[in-house]
Formats: C-alpha cells, structure tokens, sequence
C-alpha cells in the first residue's frame, strides 16, 4: 500500500502544471484571461482588474481589465523593476509612464449591469471630455472631433451582461474599438487614447480603488 501511494505521489508531481488561462475580478467574480490578441495584433498579457460601481449603494457597472505588450512593458517600465505591486500603487511616476503609451496596451470591460448606449455614451463623455481639453494644452489637439467620433460607436440599444468591449491604443495614438464583437473604426487621435486610459490611470480615476488593483500583476510582467 505504502508503495503505491509513493507511486501516485511521483506522479502527482511530475505531472506539468496547468497553466493558469483567466484571472477572477475579485468583486463580481467576471473571469478575465490572462491573454489578449490585441486589435493591432500584438499578443497583451493581463496586468490587472478593477471594478466600475456608481451611486454611493455602489452598484455594480462593469468589470475591467488592463492589457499590456509584455515585451515593451518591461522594456519601457525597467527602472520600475524589483518594485511591488503596493509600491507601484502609489508611485504616480509609475502611471504616469503608463500614460506615455510607449507600447501597445488594451483596456476589456465586461458589462454587468445592464444599461443602454446612450448612457454609455453619455458616462465616457462626462469622463473623456475635460480630460482631451486639457491634452490640447499639451501638444495633443483634436480630442473632441474625436470623442465625437468615439461616442457614436455606443449607438446600439443596450449594452447588456456580459457584453464586452475592447479599447486598444498603439503608440502611434490609434484607437481600436470592439463594441459587443462588432469592430469599429480606427481613430488616430494622441488625445482620445491617452484620456481614455488616464480615466482609469491618471491622478483623478474614476475608481481609484481600481487603479490600483489594474496593475497587480505588474511587478510580474516587468520582472526583476
């Protein structure tokens, strides 16, 4: 008997560990994977997941996550090596070297309310609009002919549970946008992608709770 437990205990660990495919958002529970073909074609990696809540009964909206190019993650973000998640949660340099955009990185939300576009289209909006003002203060002009163009993708009815979509900016300041599996078209505006991410990574979030958890996995992509 004790023979053959020793034999299935060689077994068990010689077995190949199963490589773990999704990441749980810990507040609604939405699986996320841990890879993204991004809509440039560049293969992204999970750096993190956060939560989206409104009203102060903090309902729940959508869950996100962010998607980052490993390799220029860690080729951009190397002076940030060796640092722990809780160190670079609080590191404003950090984020800001994020907003640089210096690599392809993607923002997926999943829905888990249901709402209707026009409100979508009305929430980015309120958040976008300030924000491609003041990047036309900073040598990035055009936003708001852009956010124009951003907010039409939202004219479908309802975005309901489960939904997903998908914003990719390259660092030449494309967008790409996949609204509920139908892609849109692409708009190259420098203002439009770094507002859209500073929403989520700049100095006013819109959950800075979330800014936080959507680069946990950092310190693991930039290594060191």
């Amino acid at each position: 008997m004790r023979s053959l437990i020793a034999l299935f205990a060689a077994a068990a660990l010689a077995a190949p560990a199963v490589a773990q495919t999704t990441v749980n958002e810990a507040g609604s529970g939405v699986a996320f994977p841990v890879e993204l073909s991004g809509a440039n074609g560049s293969q992204q990696v999970l750096a993190g997941t956060g939560l989206r809540t409104k009203t102060f009964l903090k309902v729940k909206i959508y869950a996100f996550g962010l998607y980052v190019d490993a390799a220029g993650a860690r080729s951009s973000l190397s002076t940030f090596a060796g640092h722990t998640a809780a160190q670079l949660g609080t590191d404003n340099t950090f984020y800001d070297a994020l907003l640089r955009q210096s690599f392809p990185m993607s923002l997926r939300l999943s829905m888990i309310r249901n709402i209707t576009g026009e409100q979508m289209s009305d929430a980015f909006e309120e958040a976008l609009r300030p924000r491609v003002v003041s990047a036309a203060t900073h040598n990035m002009p055009g936003g708001e002919a852009a956010l124009t163009t951003f907010r039409s993708y939202f004219s479908l009815d309802h975005l309901t549970e489960g939904v997903e979509l998908i914003f990719t900016c390259t660092p030449d300041g494309t967008l790409h946008s996949s609204v509920a599996g139908e892609h849109k078209g692409p708009i190259a505006n420098k203002a439009l992608c770094w507002a859209l991410f500073d929403v989520y990574l700049g100095r006013t979030p819109i959950t800075p709770e979330g800014r936080k958890s959507v680069i946990a996995r950092m310190p693991g992509i930039i290594g060191g």
